[in-house]
């Protein structure tokens, strides 16, 4: 454990790795409350949580701090003191009372009315211990119920102040010149120092014992064997807490904070000056955190990048270094940085412009690519020669540089396309002798291929023994390279500029694209390059990533670093990277720094539930299982009701060191079909869900950015509705078979009742067929029959010649009676009670009658659909239409008629329109025939309209409702 004392408070926290820190790599930790900090302690799952003075208690998670009030259930805003209990419950001391809080709710343990200021807790087996005021007194709670109160801890002695050892005991120093070590089973044993050392200033943890300083010097005092050695320390200063891990002291001298190696050889650090410190804290994960009296909180440890060089560089577009190991960079200028020494070079004279790339060749030959040209240094003259479009370059704007196997130069340009150079000339290649495109973004010769590889703003081509060929990468439509690089000498990286990353096979033509979905902070990647160790390192507008692919190409560890991991502008360039042995970025605002020399950090927190909510909090979880587990008190294995299924999870991983790389991915058991895309949120939600057992299972990326081997399990269930369950659907087979032979006998008694009126209706209705055939006959073929008798009586009587004359008038009653049993015979027949049957028997009599007379006739028919008529229907519009069209044949005069069938907003329509001579309005009620097409319109209540005016033609229109079936 490393262990943390200050001002006669003790604070522990869990051993760690060694780490190297140095002031550069500290900073203020913004989003507290309140800037006095009295008290830190650090949970199982990760969090800070942090005491304020007026400001209540903060948690904080790596990312944010969530406070607590009084308005949440606190006793008082002000917190002096923190105990984390052995079941993960939260302490919180306030000068007048006392608050427990389980991660849920809080509860106020009631003290006396006359309390006198509390500053200490401490746990010893079951029993909470706390000091009061200044008197040495001790309290005793158990089971949240105050035991004892202002209570001697030894009959007549006086506690001064304790500390809780690495081994879980603790001290008290007591005002009779000894020591009381409690154990955690409860097991006490009384230490003298007396005729040893007179007083103690301070108890510091000092690796698994107790570090005091005396009166006399410095002395261990032996928990386990329960005696006192001496130290020979040399520090005159205040001890406030001592390192295990680094063999550091912590110092306060001169109201600043020091870091002493133990080893007194080693010089001293100032880490901290001007602030008055009220405690230090290790976390687990390393870093120091120091709470200040008035300046808030400060963290301290080991940054991913550190700055180097020059903060005036300003963007670095370009870094490299030559065989001297001089380090180059480039951007408005040139700057070179050998043996500790900053030379500045500038760029082409008269031609102003970036920096774009530096790389040197096998012959240690140093080439800079730029907006000023070419440039060529001569480590001799120690100056560069430039090459413009005056050496016969096609232009001077240099994007990107890459050497054959033979060491001649190829580059690209952004409005020129490719140009080679083989020592003594320069040969450009564009769009004429087959480029893509004229502007270059990158370019890499793959040596095992033989092969030149030349992105432009129209894609990827591959160049040859002289050829050029185009490859087609439609998972790059419309976004091109702008990085390219060999990975394991097999496969090229290819960085897009809009989507992710694409790994490449140029001889199998295998791709994998690697973008936002898989972890990366953005798909816009402006380097993709591994290093000697197969990390790839992975520079974008949001920062830097390093990720390990496995042998399958799928991502194995993955971290992201931005603003919290040292970086202060996180944008990087396309070709700012240096990866030999150190490793330098160059970024927006300079050049940093990976710190090789940092550990990794050996400890991940535990993946962890944070809440589960119904229908976004309107329902408590809590509701729906017996018990509770864990810190933030969540249901165990609920069961839902079917109605309460829209669920959300919400669950975390503590990383205080870098939390925007922790990446989530999640699968729920009989629903999910396959796990989610990594996200960096901590949250899922499902809704709907139906009736089933479930079990959400959760990973996140740990410490070295790789997925958990075993996945966070949370079963739940979502039970089946009562109208689904056994008893329920018995009870329904029972009541729907009672229900179905009461149906079935009230359907008989219908079917009877409703043959019964059925032979009622149809003995009627025959009867009333009967009559209306009767009376048809009499009127339709009766009255020819009784004109054909009169007119044979009168050929018989006839001896004037009209004999002929009263024979035509024979023959045409006989057609006329020919035609109208036809007609009669075919209304009568149920199935041409239809609509468009109808239509056509009207028609073929049109087309017959105004054939006659060579009347242009047509007829059109606009419905697709079978339209059902009631009986008689059909007989009365026949006999209507018919009417009119026979006084269109004798009366209009026309030369066009039609007749059409239609379907419109109130129904159907049926249409007779001539372009005949017409007739004055005045004579509609003074014709017979129109008057009968009226009485037959009436009968079967149909609405009959008639347009006509002298000279403009005739409309007939026979208006049909829609027919419900």
């Amino acid at each position: 454990m490393r262990s943390l004392f200050f001002g006669g408070l003790f604070f522990l926290a869990d051993t760690v790795s060694a780490q190297n820190y140095s002031l550069r790599n500290f900073k203020a930790v913004d989003g507290l409350p309140q800037s006095q900090v009295n008290a830190m302690v650090e949970d199982s799952n990760g969090y800070l949580w942090i005491g304020t003075s007026g400001g209540g208690l903060a948690r904080f998670d790596g990312r944010e701090f969530k406070v607590y009030t009084t308005l949440d259930g606190l006793f008082s805003n002000t917190v002096t003191s923190l105990l984390l209990d052995a079941r993960q419950n939260l302490w919180v001391v306030h000068p007048r009372g006392i608050t427990k809080f389980n991660g849920y709710t809080f509860k106020i343990i009631q003290l006396p009315k006359k309390t006198r200021y509390i500053w200490k807790f401490a746990e010893i087996g079951d029993t909470i211990f706390f000091q009061l005021g200044n008197q040495g007194t001790i309290g005793k709670i158990a089971n949240d119920s105050i035991l004892s109160w202002d209570k001697p801890l030894v009959p007549g002695k006086r506690v001064y102040f304790s500390l809780r050892t690495s081994s879980q005991k603790t001290c008290y120093y007591l005002n009779d010149s000894s020591f009381l070590l409690f154990s955690t089973d409860g097991g006490r044993h009384q230490i003298s120092f007396r005729g040893i050392f007179s007083s103690v200033r301070t108890m510091t943890q000092f690796n698994s014992n107790i570090l005091l300083d005396t009166d006399k010097g410095f002395y261990v005092l032996d928990v386990q064997q329960l005696n006192f050695k001496k130290v020979l320390h040399t520090i005159g200063d205040h001890i406030v807490a001592y390192d295990s891990a680094e063999e550091n002291f912590w110092i306060e001298k001169n109201n600043s904070l020091w870091k002493q190696p133990i080893n007194l050889a080693k010089p001293s650090e100032q880490v901290l000056v001007g602030k008055t410190i009220t405690q230090l804290l290790f976390d687990r994960e390393g870093s120091l955190w120091i709470a200040t009296s008035g300046n808030g909180l400060y963290k301290y440890g080991v940054t991913d990048f550190n700055r180097f060089g020059s903060d005036k560089l300003g963007s670095v577009m370009a870094i490299a270094k030559d065989k001297s190991g001089t380090l180059w960079m480039g951007s408005r200028e040139l700057v070179a940085i050998r043996h500790g020494k900053v030379k500045h070079y500038p760029l082409n004279i008269g031609n102003p412009g970036d920096v774009t790339a530096i790389k040197v060749n096998k012959r240690n030959e140093l080439w800079v690519a730029s907006y000023a040209g070419l440039g060529r240094y001569d480590s001799l003259k120690d100056k560069f020669t430039w090459y413009t479009r005056e050496h016969k370059l096609s232009s001077q704007y240099i994007t990107s540089i890459d050497f054959d196997d033979q060491g001649n130069l190829w580059c690209g340009t952004s409005d020129g396309g490719l140009n080679f150079y083989d020592g003594h000339n320069f040969k450009g290649l564009s769009v004429p002798e087959g480029l893509s495109g004229r502007m270059v973004n990158a370019i890499l010769y793959f040596s095992k291929l033989k092969t030149l590889f030349a992105s432009s703003d129209r894609g990827l081509d591959v160049i040859k023994d002289g050829h050029i060929e185009k490859i087609e990468l439609p998972e790059l439509a419309n976004t091109p390279v702008i990085s390219m690089s060999i990975y394991r000498d097999s496969v090229m990286l290819l960085g897009s500029s809009g989507s992710g990353i694409l790994i490449f096979d140029p001889v199998k033509h295998i791709k994998k694209i690697i973008s936002t979905k898989d972890g990366l902070p953005s798909n816009l990647i402006y380097f993709v390059v591994p290093d000697a160790d197969n990390f790839i390192w992975v520079g974008t507008e949001q920062g830097i990533s390093r990720l390990r692919l496995s042998n399958g190409a799928e991502i194995r560890e993955l971290r992201n670093y931005g603003f919290d991991n040292g970086l202060t502008g996180v944008e990087t360039n396309q070709n700012a990277y240096y990866l030999g042995k150190e490793k330098y970025f160059g970024l927006v605002d300079g050049v940093y720094q990976f710190n090789t020399s940092k550990k990794e950090n050996a400890y991940s927190f535990p993946l962890h539930l944070t809440g589960i909510e119904i229908f976004y909090g309107e329902v408590s979880s809590r509701n729906y299982s017996d018990s509770l587990f864990g810190f933030f008190k969540l249901p165990y294995k609920p069961f839902l009701p079917s109605n309460k299924n829209h669920i959300t999870f919400n669950f975390n991983r503590v990383d205080k060191q870098n939390p925007k790389s922790v990446q989530y991915k999640y699968y729920l058991e009989n629903f999910d079909k396959t796990w989610s895309l990594p996200t960096d949120r901590g949250t899922v939600t499902y809704g709907n869900l139906p009736p089933g057992n479930y079990t959400l299972q959760v990973k996140a990326t740990h410490h070295q950015g790789g997925w958990d081997n075993k996945p966070l399990l949370y079963a739940f269930v979502v039970t089946v509705p009562f109208y689904r369950t056994a008893p329920f659907s018995v009870l329904m087979i029972s009541f729907a078979t009672g229900l179905v032979i009461l149906i079935s006998f009230i359907k008989v008694r219908a079917r009877a009742r409703k043959t019964i009126e059925i032979e009622r209706i149809r003995h009627q209705e025959q009867e009333h067929l009967r009559k209306e055939i009767a009376r048809d006959f009499h009127d339709e073929m009766g009255n020819q029959l009784t004109r054909i008798i009169n007119y044979i009586s009168l050929m018989k009587l006839s001896q004037n010649g009209h004999a002929v004359e009263f024979y035509n008038k024979v023959e045409s009653a006989a057609k006329y009676l020919y035609t109208g049993t036809r007609d009669f015979i075919w209304s009568i027949d149920p199935i041409n009670d239809e609509l468009s049957k109808l239509f056509f028997h009207i028609r073929d009599f049109g087309e017959k009658l105004f054939e006659e007379k060579g009347i242009h006739f047509r007829a059109f028919n606009e419905l697709k659909e079978k339209i059902q008529l009631p009986y008689g229907f059909s007989r009365e519009a026949n006999l209507i239409m018919k009417e009119a069209m026979t006084n269109t044949f004798n009366h209009s005069q026309a030369a066009n008629v039609s007749f059409a069938l239609k379907k419109t907003s109130e129904g159907f329509e049926m249409e007779l329109e001539d372009d005949g001579i017409g007739f004055s309005p005045d004579a509609l009620d003074k014709t017979n025939g129109l008057a009968n097409m009226r009485a037959r319109t009436a009968r079967i209540k149909l609405k009959l309209k008639i347009v006509s005016q002298v000279n403009q033609g005739t409309q007939v229109r026979l208006l049909f409702p829609e027919f419900k079936p």
